[in-house]
């Protein structure tokens, strides 16, 4: 995002907007963190920075994740809940 940090946002992409949603989510250090649906619209290094910062903080936080792609974030779970 820091390329376009001069842009406003209504000029992101899907991807870009879920970026910027997910920095703003963290940029607290939340204790309880709620994602829905987390990886739509991000590519591919989208995706794995995303993995690498759940996995970051897997056993720091609480963080609930509601995901078409229980493959990607079924490794972290200490509970999974399915419907």
């Amino acid at each position: 995002l820091w390329e376009a940090r001069n842009e406003r946002v209504s000029v992101y992409s899907r991807g870009m907007k879920q970026r910027l949603g997910l920095c703003r989510v963290l940029l607290h250090d939340p204790e309880l963190i709620l994602l829905d649906e987390p990886y739509a619209g991000l590519d591919a290094s989208g995706a794995e920075l995303l993995d690498d910062e759940l996995a970051g903080l897997s056993g720091r936080r609480t963080v609930v994740v509601s995901s078409h792609l229980p493959e990607r974030i079924e490794h972290l779970a200490t509970l999974r809940l399915s419907l």
